[in-house]
Formats: structure tokens, sequence, C-alpha cells
């Protein structure tokens, strides 16, 4: 427990640090209608990754380490599939716009989504492959067997890219970015200082969350998915496949995780030690909306990356801090986290 003595030396610390100024900055209107969008931002960035991993622990009991690599993995192969279509090279499908028009950016940026969605469905044959040769021999073993598993194959996943690709970040080309801001977004509401990208990937995020959440709720393989979730025995007697199950899922995960990786890539770049960052964030997010839970991924998700955001104006040494903060808080008030089971509230 805190002293009194341990709270005021944390207080004065706090006050030193120019926390109180940091609120004062961020209650600005114009920074905290910035800093709230980027947040958003980062938060369905965070959902389309944490949504694979909690769906493929809610399944299949597994927390797979490789998850952030994965979201790593599909920036680099955007930047590739990007660098290929994009641009003015024989295979390009489109050239980016030197100015605005209607027509011809709104084309350019279903491009971008079209090489968000090919480096997905890339990632696709990856998940099935790590979960039925390296993943399902060892589903009976402790999980610790997992762990260990899933954090060798995190290194693997690494060290590929880095022979791949190389140290260097990798990102489109400038020229992609500048065509897509050109088109005008938050101006139009009168905010200014977030560009155009940060909406498309906000837009763009969004309807792959609406469709998840509609795939699991109205579709016959969605609620297959979901029975499995609640009791395996009975689905399984049932007739459903848990082998077939476990394997959409895991390739589901890693659909999810390419797609965020790609649309990340839009707005910045491809670099070494993105898959850890995105890996330990996801964790905090499926530990506060609850292990397993899809609802709670979104909640979890906006707040961690809301919250972060914030920091970044109030004092950006806590910012890595943070959303361990709300981490602890939600363990110590709500073990369960907010949604609890994933399979039983979805």
């Amino acid at each position: 427990m805190f002293s009194t003595g341990t709270f005021l030396k944390l207080s004065t610390v706090l006050l030193q640090g120019g926390v109180i100024d940091g609120f004062q900055r961020l209650l600005q209107p114009d920074t905290f209608v910035v800093q709230t969008i980027n947040g958003l931002r980062l938060g369905f960035i965070l959902f389309l990754i944490a949504a694979g991993l909690t769906v493929i622990l809610g399944i299949l009991d597994v927390l797979n380490l490789a998850h952030g690599e994965l979201y790593a993995l599909g920036a680099y192969i955007a930047a590739s599939v990007g660098g290929f279509l994009v641009g003015e090279g024989a295979g390009a499908i489109m050239a980016p716009p030197t100015s605005f028009d209607p027509v011809t950016s709104f084309a350019f940026v279903g491009v971008l989504v079209l090489v968000a969605l090919i480096t997905a469905l890339i990632l696709v044959p990856i998940g099935v492959i790590i979960e039925t040769v390296f993943v399902r021999p060892i589903y009976e073993r402790d999980q610790v067997y997992q762990l260990v598993l899933t954090f060798a194959l995190l290194l693997i996943i690494a060290n590929l890219i880095e022979f791949i690709w190389g140290p260097n970040p990798q990102s489109l080309d400038l020229s992609t970015k500048t065509a897509v801001n050109d088109i005008p977004s938050f101006s139009l509401l009168g905010i200014s200082g977030v560009p155009t990208l940060v909406a498309l990937v906000m837009v763009v995020s969004l309807a792959v969350g609406v469709l998840l959440f509609w795939f699991f709720s109205k579709t016959k393989t969605g609620r297959i998915i979901r029975a499995t979730a609640i009791d395996r025995e009975m689905a399984t007697a049932l007739g459903v496949s848990p082998d077939r199950t476990f394997t959409l899922v895991f390739a589901l995960g890693a659909f999810l995780a390419g797609f965020g990786g790609a649309m990340e890539l839009v707005r910045t770049s491809a670099q070494a030690g993105m898959g850890e960052d995105a890996l330990v964030l996801s964790f905090v997010v499926i530990v506060v909306g609850g292990l397993g839970s899809l609802r709670g991924a979104v909640v979890g998700s906006l707040i961690i990356g809301v919250l972060q955001n914030w920091m970044v104006v109030v004092e950006p040494s806590l910012e890595t801090a943070a959303p361990f903060v709300v981490m602890v808080l939600v363990l110590l008030v709500k073990p369960e986290g907010l949604f609890g089971t994933w399979g039983e509230r979805t």
C-alpha cells in the first residue's frame, strides 16, 4: 500500500514534470481535438491487431506471441505490393494524382485499399501454415510450450523480415501520401492539423471492424466459431470439425494483423520493432477489454489509443506507462476485464 509520504513524493514528481501544465495544453480546444482524433486512429489500428489476437485466444486458448510480427510482416509486404501496383511501372494500376480530382483521387484511395486487401490475403496462408504445422501438434500440451513456440516464431519472422527487406525502414512513395492528403477531409469540418491519411485509416479500419462483427453475428461460419468458443465438446458432437475451425480462426487472425499492418503503412513506414510494440499494446488491450472479448477489444483499443496520444501532450515520458496503469487499475477493480469472455458476450 502507498504511504502518505510516498503519495506526496509521487505528487511532487508529477508536478515538477509539468503534468499540470501538460493537461492545460491538452485542454486547448484545437490540441484536444487533434490528439483525440489521432488517438482514435491508433485505437482502430490496435483493434485490428487485438481482434485477431483475442479471437485466437478465445477459440484456441493460445496466446500467439508471433501475432505482432504478423502485423509487422503485413506492413513490409504492403510496402512491396504498393511499390509494384502504385506508380508508373509496368505492373502498376495507377499513379498518384498530382492534384485533387474527385474521380481519380478516390479511385487512387481504392487502389490503396486493394493493396491492403492483397497484403492481408497473402498473410492468410502464412497463418494456416503456422497453425497446421507448428501450433496444432501442441494443443494438448501445457501453455508454456505454446508460449515458447510462438515466441520462437516471433524471432524467426522478425529475422526473416530483416533478411528479406534489410534493416532500413520501408514506406510508400511520398507522392502516394501527398495524393491522399490532397483530398479534403477534416478541413471540411474546420479541423486543421490532421492529415487525410488519418481519416483514411479510420474509415477503412472501422469498415473492417463492422464487417467482423457482422461475420460473427450473422453468418453461419461465424456462429459456428462462436459456438466452438462457448462449448467445444458440444460443437464437436454436432459435427463441427475442430481442426477446420481452428485453422480458419488462425487464418482470420493473420488476415486482420496483415490488414492492420498495411493500413498503418499508408500513414507511416514499416520499421524494425513495430511488431513487438504492437504485441505489447494489443496484450494490454485484451486484458483491459477482457480475455477473448471482441467487444472488449474495441473499447480497450480506443481507450489505450486515445490515452497514449493525450500523454504525448501531457507528459511524453508517461506515454509508455499510461496504458499499463490503466491495465493495472482494471485488473484491480474487475480482474476478468471490462467485458468478460468473447465466446459468451461477443
